[in-house]
């Protein structure tokens, strides 16, 4: 069975490079509808607020930022960034601050124009422990936004790093201050904006239909220039192999991920191609490293280092990918992507070992006592629950097999799926004991302090799982402050290492993206930080539309 799909996959590999070299679409092919398979439905359209893909693919074309970073992902410096919301910007000599300058003709979607208190605004906005902005850590040496005119925002820092310009203009998108000047920022989520948007983006948000569909059309006024096409969809359908059934049948043009099996079925036909795309991700196994109930409490399992090493010792890795993604997928290298500059693929991972994950389970008094199958201690059963999303079909699979590969061990493993308006809550929240997780990482390793960096429960970023160790974050915190770029990988490295040896997760797989797209759709998939990043070049000609196409 994988000996053919290895064989259509290099096919489809290939196919699907000749059709993304076809370049941009010619002037004359303006207009049209594209429609996108929606895998979960939002949870908000608010730019401080939004933490997911299928969140962030939207919003991006809805909201714009100051600039925008280039194919090359530079994160050190300005190089290869183009202007978006801010026509210039200038550093100071002591590289302590930053001017921008903004396009005079950028303008909110309501016909307001962008201004610098919009700037200043956001940054406050998202530093207010209130929101719980997922940017707050990566904005912690930025202290503050003055606004000389309402077309100039200065950017003062207070400290130089390697990515001071990419920290800002990467995370903080601005938001209209006239519009959200007077929200309950402890319930941003619930303000109208946060469903109902008004940008600056290429796109206007139109509608969004609770459990069904969300719709943007073009802004025609666009500062930049008008989008290719009039109208993007996004179709709700969280089913992913029912949703490449939609798209084989000619009803929905993309498909952002494709499992093995799908992508034998699109080798099987010519009208959709799977196309390759750059996407920086890891998934694994997050153990929840706090009380439930109390976080200010270990977890009364997982706070335990050496249990959590004796289940990771019982997983074969290399098992689970074989049977999930076959040759769709590399091995996990620990909490960072291959794809990430800083990345160790050599990091020392905990062995499979399962005579020895046995043994260790027996050392630390965790023997099954009434020969039910599942070892105890202290009477308390040896039995966890195990989240993951249901619109991840493969994480599904995963969660089942990592069942069946622990049961032998005495390990009563839960499989507990939920849909992605469940899963998200409880993720943030902590209410979990262990979870699946296959997390998009951004262009920089300072992401990693969003995730694993210590800090405080009410603000805890994206550290669903409430993992602090102050050797790592020694680590991270000098990693980020050093200009030099090989130092500032070894500590990087360090880092990772720390967290591989804490055993705050087990390392499962990091994808290889391809999507499904109808081949009358010319994308534009230049940039390497995500696929959706131009979707304003992405046309449909007109001689190849469907009548549903517009």
């Amino acid at each position: 069975m994988r000996f053919p799909l290895r064989l259509s996959v290099a096919t489809l590999f290939v196919i699907a490079c000749t059709s993304s070299e076809r370049g941009d679409a010619p002037e004359g092919d303006i207009g049209g509808a594209l429609t996108i398979a929606l895998p979960a439905e939002p949870s908000t359209l608010m730019p401080p607020l939004v933490r997911y893909t299928h969140e962030k693919q939207i919003v991006d074309q809805v909201f714009d930022a100051l600039a925008e970073i280039g194919p090359s992902l530079n994160t050190l410096g300005d190089a290869d960034w183009t202007p978006r919301l801010a026509d210039s910007w200038q550093w100071a000599a002591d590289s302590m601050s930053i001017t921008f300058k903004l396009n005079p003709r950028a303008r909110w979607h309501d016909g307001q124009r962008v201004s610098a208190h919009d700037v200043r605004y956001t940054l406050d906005l998202i530093k207010d422990p209130r929101v719980g902005a997922r940017a707050v850590a990566s904005v912690a040496d930025v202290d503050s936004v003055s606004v000389p005119d309402s077309a100039t925002a200065v950017v003062w820092y207070a400290r130089r790093s390697p990515e001071q310009f990419y920290n800002f203009a990467y995370n903080v998108v601005p938001v209209p201050e006239h519009l959200l000047r007077n929200v309950d920022r402890a319930n941003l989520a619930s303000d109208p904006q946060a469903r109902s948007p008004v940008g600056s983006g290429p796109f206007k948000f139109v509608r969004w239909e609770p459990r069904t569909l969300i719709e943007v059309a073009a802004d025609t006024n666009h500062a930049l220039g008008r989008p290719k096409l009039d109208r993007v969809i996004w179709l709700l359908n969280p089913d992913v192999t029912a949703a490449l059934v939609t798209v084989l049948a000619g009803d929905i043009d993309v498909l952002e991920t494709v499992s093995p099996d799908g992508m034998s079925r699109i080798a099987a036909q010519s009208e959709v191609l799977a196309i390759p795309y750059t996407n920086p991700n890891y998934g694994y196994m997050g153990f929840n490293l706090r009380d439930q109930r109390n976080p200010e409490r270990p977890h009364p399992l997982f706070g335990d280092r050496g249990l959590r090493r004796a289940l990771a010792m019982a997983i074969d890795r290399r098992t689970l990918l074989k049977n999930v993604y076959d040759t769709l997928a590399w091995l996990g290298v620990g909490p960072v992507s291959r794809m990430i500059a800083t990345a160790d693929t050599s990091a020392a991972m905990v062995p499979f070992d399962s005579i020895g994950a046995d043994r260790l389970l027996d050392s630390l008094g965790w023997r099954d006592q009434n020969g039910d199958g599942v070892r105890e201690k202290g009477g308390r059963p040896l039995r966890f629950g195990l989240m993951a999303p249901a619109s991840s079909a493969g994480r599904r699979r995963y969660a089942e097999l990592i069942q069946a590969q622990l049961k032998p061990h005495g390990v009563q493993v839960d499989v507990d799926i939920a849909d992605m308006a469940v899963v998200g809550p409880r993720m943030y929240d902590s209410k979990f004991d262990a979870f699946l997780m296959n997390w998009g990482s951004e262009p920089s390793p300072t992401s990693i302090r969003d995730q694993w960096h210590t800090l405080p429960v009410k603000q805890r970023a994206s550290n669903f799982q409430l993992y602090g160790n102050p050797v790592v974050d020694a680590a991270i915190d000098s990693a980020m402050s050093e200009p030099d770029a090989v130092r500032s990988r070894a500590h990087y490295r360090k880092a990772y290492q720390g967290i591989i040896d804490d055993v705050a997760a087990v390392w499962l797989y990091e994808n290889r993206s391809f999507m499904a797209m109808n081949r009358r759709v010319h994308p534009s998939t230049r940039v390497a930080d995500s696929w959706w990043r131009h979707l304003r070049l992405w046309s449909i000609p007109a001689a190849d539309r469907l009548p549903r196409h517009g």
